[in-house]
């Protein structure tokens, strides 16, 4: 039974499980478990899986819920963002999944629904806004990603500088020193252009944009897993309090939704 008393979180992943690729699936559940055990405390959660509900279907979803996670993943889809495929490094892609999650976005825009991106969700944002992205970081294992991370879950440790006055600088001061912040990277893409709307709240020192938000909704993305559970629990504590802090009454979202 659904605890009434408690904020709604949902949760977007790709899919429940990736076919035949269990070290990929091993990876998933650690940090979905890592997730859990910060949120399950404070917040009611809804498991949404993209591939399977697409566009409309998961914002039907997000009509319940009073926040949204977006998670990591296999890279987007370059059909929405006007790239080409046969890149360097270039997995699977998972198109339904991408339209729903970039759906997941649209409506948090809308309504005000406070919205965090991580990683892939990161990317998700500046796709959804109409940014682009550099399909491979040249250099990028042992900077931004361990190639071995699916077989030894280790994630790169590397420091971000916070902007100032900054969502994420307000969302995140608990656990910052001074305007810096140690993370777990593993990515082989970045924002390129940043989308319009959307302003840098964090970069790592090679210039790389860790960090996105809307300078108009309640929307953060950030480039790196505060869901690594290797990774001071207190980060993802704090960009949950945010969430909390900045949700609008449920009454509220949902005459904005019937505006729409």
């Amino acid at each position: 039974m659904t605890n009434h008393t408690k904020p709604t979180l949902l949760i977007s992943n790709v899919l429940p499980a990736r076919p035949g690729d269990e070290a990929y699936n091993n990876i998933c559940m650690r940090l979905w478990d890592r997730l859990l055990q910060a949120a399950l405390p404070t917040w009611n959660v809804i498991r949404e899986y993209a591939q399977e509900d697409g566009a409309e279907g998961a914002a039907l979803r997000a009509q319940a819920a009073d926040a949204i996670i977006i998670m990591g993943g296999e890279d987007v889809h370059p059909l929405n963002y006007g790239g080409s495929q046969g890149y360097k490094r270039e997995g699977r892609h998972w198109y339904r999944a991408d339209q729903g999650q970039l759906a997941l976005v649209d409506y948090a825009a809308r309504t005000g629904t406070p919205l965090l991106g991580i990683c892939r969700g990161m990317q998700i944002i500046n796709t959804a806004f109409g940014g682009t992205l550099e399909q491979h970081i040249d250099g990028a294992d042992g900077t931004h990603t361990n190639p071995t991370i699916l077989s030894d879950h280790r994630f790169i440790r590397h420091s971000v500088r916070v902007e100032t006055d900054s969502h994420l600088e307000r969302a995140l001061t608990p656990v910052l020193t001074g305007s810096e912040l140690v993370i777990s990277s593993a990515h082989h893409q970045r924002v390129a252009r940043l989308a319009e709307g959307l302003q840098v709240s964090a970069y790592a020192p090679d210039g790389t944009i860790e960090a996105i938000e809307s300078i108009d909704a309640p929307i953060i993305g950030v480039q790196w897993h505060p869901e690594d559970p290797a990774a001071d629990i207190s980060q993802l504590h704090a960009l949950l309090g945010h969430l909390d802090a900045r949700r609008a009454p449920r009454l509220e979202r949902a005459s904005t939704t019937l505006v729409a």
